[in-house]
C-alpha cells in the first residue's frame, strides 16, 4: 500500500469513527448520564453540530472511502432526524378575530427600558402578553404601561400576565423552587377558556442544576394532573430544545414549532445561539410560533398564535 493509500485509509477510519460517535451521542442522549448539567450544556449546542456534520461530509469526499461515507453519512442522518425538524417550519397561523395571540418575553431584572419595551409590545396586538423577570424596580412602571389596553392582569412573584380578556383561576405556583416563578390561569379566548401556564424557570449553570431540574419535573407532574380542555405553557424555559430534562414536559405538552425556517433562538438577543423561551400547547389543532426582533432585552420575545 502506498503512503498516499495509507493516508486516505487513516483518514476514512478517522472520519468514521467521529461520525459514529457523533450519531451514537445524537440518537442515545436521553439515554446517557446527565453528568452535572454537562449533558444538558452538549444538549444545547446540537444544533450547532451541524457544522461538524458538515465537516465530516467534507472529509468523506477527500478521503473518498467506504468507510467514510459511512461514518459521515450516520452523522448526517442522525442530526437531520434529531436535530433538524426544529428548524423546518409549520404552517403559520394567521391572526385573525377567530385566533389567539400571546406573547412571552424574559425582560431582563431591573431594566430601565422595560416600560417602552412592554408598549412596544402591546403596539402588535397581541391578545395576552406574557412577561418574566418583573423585578420589584420595574413591576409597578410595567403595569402602568399595560393597564389601558390590557386591563385583566395576574402576577406572580417576578412572572405577570396581561390580558385583553378576563382571567380566572389564577394560581401561584413555585414548582418546588421555594418561591413563586410560575403562574396558572384561565384565559377567555376566541376559543374557549384556556389554562395558560406562565413559567420562568431557574437557571441553569454547570454544577447548578437542581433547581431547573426540579421544576421541570414539577411542571411535568402539574400538567399531567390538569384536565383542562385547552392547555398553553409558555416563557423561559431555561432550558433549550433538545435537552433531554425537558421531556417529561413535551410530553404532556409538545412543543410549538416555528412558522419560519431556521431554529427559534432567543439567546442571547444580540447573537441568538440557543432556544429558551418556548411554547406548548395542549388541546389544540393550530398553532405556530415565530421569534420576534430584539428589543433592548437579553432574551428575545415570541409569539405564539393559536386557532380552533
Amino acid at each position: 500500500m502506498t503512503t498516499r493509500a495509507r493516508r486516505r485509509t487513516a483518514r476514512g477510519v478517522s472520519v468514521l469513527v467521529w461520525g459514529l460517535v457523533l450519531a451514537a451521542l445524537l440518537v442515545f442522549h436521553r439515554a446517557l448520564p446527565g453528568f452535572a448539567g454537562t449533558l444538558s450544556l452538549v444538549e444545547a449546542a446540537f444544533p450547532w453540530l451541524g457544522v461538524i456534520v458538515i465537516a465530516l461530509l467534507v472529509g468523506a469526499i477527500i478521503a473518498r472511502t467506504p468507510a467514510a461515507f459511512i461514518g459521515a453519512g450516520a452523522a448526517a442522518l442522525a442530526w437531520c432526524f434529531v436535530v433538524l425538524p426544529a428548524a423546518l417550519p409549520v404552517p403559520a397561523v394567521a391572526a385573525t378575530a377567530e385566533t389567539t395571540t400571546i406573547v412571552s418575553e424574559n425582560l431582563e431584572a431591573g431594566n430601565g427600558d422595560a416600560a417602552a419595551m412592554v408598549s412596544a409590545l402591546a403596539d402588535d396586538q397581541p391578545d395576552v402578553i406574557v412577561l418574566q423577570e418583573l423585578s420589584a424596580d420595574i413591576r409597578d412602571t410595567v403595569a402602568t404601561a399595560l393597564a389601558e389596553r390590557y386591563p385583566y392582569s395576574f402576577v406572580a412573584g417576578t412572572v405577570g400576565v396581561w390580558s385583553t380578556t378576563e382571567l380566572s383561576n389564577g394560581q401561584r405556583l413555585d414548582l418546588g423552587l421555594g418561591w413563586k416563578r410560575a403562574l396558572s390561569v384561565d384565559v377567555d379566548t376566541a376559543q374557549g377558556v384556556t389554562r395558560l401556564f406562565a413559567v420562568h424557570l431557574a437557571s441553569f449553570r454547570p454544577g447548578e442544576h437542581e433547581d431547573r431540574d426540579r421544576m421541570l419535573e414539577n411542571l411535568a407532574g402539574t400538567l399531567a394532573d390538569d384536565t383542562s380542555k385547552r392547555l398553553v405553557v409558555i416563557g423561559d424555559f431555561n432550558t433549550s430544545t433538545d435537552d433531554h430534562m425537558l421531556v417529561p414536559v413535551t410530553d404532556e405538552a409538545p412543543l410549538v414549532r416555528t412558522d419560519t425556517a431556521g431554529f427559534p433562538f432567543t439567546w442571547s438577543a444580540g447573537i441568538p445561539l440557543v432556544a429558551l423561551d418556548h411554547a406548548l400547547t395542549r388541546g389544540i389543532d393550530a398553532a405556530s410560533v415565530h421569534v420576534l426582533d430584539a428589543n433592548g432585552s437579553d432574551h428575545r420575545a415570541i409569539a405564539l398564535t393559536v386557532g380552533r
